[in-house]
């Protein structure tokens, strides 16, 4: 279900990751044996039977180490088939469940305090099985990161000011490192119980067909608008983000089909693959099932799932507002029309044929949302009822090679997710056992004071950049560690600060000089991938504003009273339009910058300022009008 910076997908991962291997024969059926029961143990554990935790995460990575280890070489010479490494590593992970499962009681009690030879020598397995699952899956970028916290905790004793620690024994490092502080905390908690089952929701719901249906349905919404393939990619991205919650995923199902269209009506190819890389982005921020990095931020601040969802949704409305509006200038600067009545399909027809389709996300949102039920409970009925509406479409049953491939992909599609948050508990450990993340605090607190706006400033650049080279979930992570903490002692409410955090990490897909979402729709589209990953950023300058409004005006989170919540709705939906305006139109410069600045101010809390923000943007665009008006008149004379 991912790139390298959306670690949750709807693609299996051997669609998606050129460097695994394809596996065949005996090796190949083995592979889709594990990778099924993988599946079933957490659909078991989760729904039927109590597992202690940390021997449920102990197993759950484990199974992941040997399907990791199965399907993505060492090297390029293993890509042809499996190696003795691949063999030897498995049986060591093998190895590791089978301690963890006899001398978990006792880990509880010697783990970070006197850890025995076995112990650490289990840590020692585990901290490089994940190190080195995280290589095969994800690159060397984030393992390398891994090492150098792991010197750290050994050698920083030796460094001097407040990056020095007292130092720590090996032993106790390696346990510490694989205790439920470390790899085995709620990084790991949230790819295990939730990204696992989500996953799995979204490969049965698309074995009913459920993608072509969005499509469908976008398409009789938005394609009868002004410009409307473009917004039809907005329609469907959303849409396909509620069973995805993947960009790169988004990209690749939705953008095969939108991309041309909108280069047929006359969008050029980088802004199509624009359109579909901001659109496919938002699909991370849509709920009911947003990118892995919300499941992450539901454990890291103990939030329920249900108050993320509710927490998301004004936002994402408004991020997907603003980029209706943007195409919408740009199909007035570009003359283009309204798709052709007779080319579209027709709502009832498309309504009346596949509305049994969204049973399943229904089914999802009221039991998380109105029936307060938990998110695993929710996401295992809701596989139950797309395969109860897939039988009422076909009248038959799901057949049995549809479910084991369904089934295969909730682990397959899940590999990236695990490998991330694995190795981001490595992170963790070493910040929780050195210190370094509430010096960090203390250092920013001393020097930052009350400057609230350049802390958040300085944390969204943070984010940004180290999503470049590392996937959302660690970037996040990281960020959080340091950066939630100070927002929260500015007078930042917790979701709040690690909302703004999730944000930047998800639109780090999207800011050059790696964008990733960016440069697989450029190549979709067949344009130059830097000024498509440009286009795309200046396409998305909601994702860029709105997590500043979460700090100055919560409601927009779904926080407070009614009146407050529908306002900061309505003031969001006007700013989408001046952003939109500002970011995409045939405004004059100056106009732009006054109406960029009127958006802001529509967002503030104050009813005045807004008010005037509004009034602003409307003597503006009158204006601008009657501009054109004149134009379109000299031209006729």
């Amino acid at each position: 279900m991912n790139d390298t910076n959306t670690p949750t997908s709807g693609l299996p991962v051997e669609e998606r990751a050129g460097a695994a291997r394809q596996l065949s024969g005996w090796w190949s059926k083995a592979f889709s044996a594990l990778a099924i029961l993988t599946t079933l143990y957490h659909i078991v554990a989760l729904a039927v039977i109590s597992i202690d935790p940390w021997l449920f995460l102990g197993f759950s990575l484990g199974l992941f180490w040997m399907l990791a280890f199965l399907l993505f070489p060492a090297t390029a010479a293993g890509r042809e088939r499996v190696q003795p490494l691949d063999i030897v590593l498995c049986a060591a992970a093998l190895a590791a469940m089978v301690y963890l499962g006899v001398e978990y009681e006792g880990m509880y009690l010697r783990t970070g305090y006197e850890p025995n030879t076995a112990d650490w020598i289990f840590g020692l397995t585990a901290v490089a099985l994940t190190i080195e699952m995280s290589r095969r899956v994800l690159g060397s970028s984030f393992p390398i990161l891994a090492l150098v916290f792991i010197a750290y905790a050994l050698w920083g004793g030796e460094l001097p000011g407040f990056l020095g620690h007292r130092g720590y024994e090996f032993d106790r490092t390696m346990a510490t490192l694989v205790s439920t502080e470390g790899i085995f905390g709620f990084a790991m908690g949230a790819a295990s119980t939730y990204i696992v089952l989500f996953v799995t929701f979204g490969a049965f719901l698309r074995a009913t067909n459920v993608g072509h249906f969005f499509i469908q349905l976008a398409t009789a919404l938005a394609g009868g608008r002004r410009g409307g393939p473009a917004k039809v990619a907005i329609f469907a991205s959303a849409m396909f983000g509620t069973i995805s919650g993947s960009s790169m995923s988004n990209v690749a199902a939705v953008g095969t089909f939108t991309i041309p269209l909108m280069k047929r009506v006359g969008y050029s190819p980088a802004f199509a693959g624009a359109v579909e890389a901001a659109a496919s982005t938002g699909g991370q921020i849509m709920p009911p099932v947003m990118g892995s990095v919300a499941f992450v931020l539901a454990e890291a601040t103990e939030t329920p799932y249900r108050e993320v969802m509710l927490a998301a949704l004004i936002p994402a409305i408004c991020y997907f507002t603003a980029m209706w509006f943007v195409i919408d200038f740009e199909a007035i600067k570009l003359g283009l029309k309204a798709t052709p009545r007779e080319d579209m399909p027709r709502l009832g027809k498309v309504l009346r044929e596949g509305w049994l389709l969204l049973l399943p996300i229904v089914t999802l949102v009221v039991m998380i949302v109105m029936a307060g039920r938990s998110v695993m409970q929710s996401a295992i009925v809701s596989i139950l009822a797309a395969l109860a509406v897939d039988f009422m479409r076909r009248r038959r049953f799901m057949s049995w090679q549809t479910i084991k491939s369904a089934l295969r992909e909730g682990a397959t599609g899940s590999l990236e997710a695990v490998a991330a948050c694995a190795c981001a508990g490595i992170l963790v450990g070493v910040f929780i056992l050195t210190g370094l993340g509430n010096r960090f605090v203390d250092l920013v607190l001393a020097y930052g004071q009350q400057h609230l706006v350049l802390t958040l400033i300085i944390v969204m650049l943070v984010t940004i950049l180290l999503g470049f080279p590392l996937p959302t979930v660690p970037a996040y992570i990281l960020t959080a560690a340091v950066g939630a903490p100070v927002m929260v002692k500015l007078g930042v409410p917790m979701l709040a600060a690690h909302m703004f955090i999730m944000y930047y990490a998800c639109v780090s897909t999207l800011t050059p000089p790696v964008a990733l979402a960016a440069f697989t729709a450029a190549g979709i589209a067949g344009s130059d991938p830097d000024k498509t990953g440009w286009l795309a950023t200046r396409l998305s300058i909601a994702a860029y504003i709105v997590p500043f409004v979460f700090i100055f005006n919560p409601a927009i989170l779904w926080a407070g009273p009614w009146y407050d919540i529908l306002r900061a709705t309505a003031m969001g939906f006007a700013s989408a339009y001046g952003l939109a305006g500002a970011a995409n139109s045939n405004f004059n410069p100056l106009c732009r910058i006054i109406v960029f600045a009127a958006a802001i101010a529509v967002l503030n809390r104050d009813w005045t300022i807004n008010l005037g923000g509004i009034a602003v943007m409307a003597a503006v665009i009158a204006w601008q009008n009657l501009v054109a008006q004149r134009a379109i008149g000299s031209a006729g004379r």
